[in-house]
């Protein structure tokens, strides 16, 4: 069963990480890059946003997005679309429009960033939550044992590629256990966030 339930995710992951940021997720050709540019001095992480040619519209939601999100989990604003969750997890943030965070930290910020829950080896020690299904949207990235916020609702999914055994809880407002995960390897493609107000991922 695990070894079927992983060539599912390692064709998901192949399909959706083995691609560059869709044409449709560019710059606005049309747009005036300079005025762009100079309008994002200042601004955090502006040489990030400038090198992957963003408009100031797609930084600005982009930075709306991230902003909520630091208020959210209590976490640290570290890269243009990275939030840091006390050293131990990350959160990274789409672009709006686009179905997987970014890697501006590195090269030209075209690149999807890698994700340790579908790439690598079993049992690699993480957890992973997405906002979207399919394992898509904004990711919640934990590997040291703690309990978090969970900081969106609606339909998304998680995989729990934590070492043997591990399981995640998920808690509702009133604090009581939610959910439950199967131990390692374990995974949801569409799973309801909306009751989850808190993750234990181990």
């Amino acid at each position: 069963m695990r070894i079927r339930m992983l060539a599912v995710v390692a064709a998901t992951a192949a399909a959706l990480l083995g691609t560059v940021v869709p044409a449709a997720a560019a710059a606005d050709p049309h747009s005036d890059s300079k005025t762009a540019q100079s309008e994002l001095t200042g601004r955090p992480f502006a040489a990030q946003a400038a090198t992957a040619n963003l408009t100031t519209a797609q930084t600005a939601s982009l930075q709306a997005k991230v902003d909520r999100y630091v208020k959210r989990t209590g976490g640290k604003q570290v890269a243009l679309n990275k939030i840091d969750l006390n050293g131990r997890g990350e959160l990274l943030v789409t672009v709006p429009g686009e179905r997987h965070p970014r890697d501006f930290a590195s090269g030209d910020g075209s690149r999807i960033a890698a994700d340790p829950c579908l790439e690598g080896s079993v049992y690699s020690g993480w957890f992973c939550a997405y906002s979207g299904q399919t394992y898509q949207g904004d990711a919640l990235r934990w590997y040291y044992c703690g309990k978090r916020s969970m900081p969106w609702g609606g339909y998304g999914s998680w995989i729990n590629d934590q070492t043997p055994g591990t399981r995640a809880t998920f808690y509702n407002s009133s604090g009581g256990v939610h959910y439950v995960t199967p131990a390692p390897f374990s995974y949801s493609r569409s799973y309801y966030w909306t009751p989850v107000w808190h993750i234990r991922n181990c």
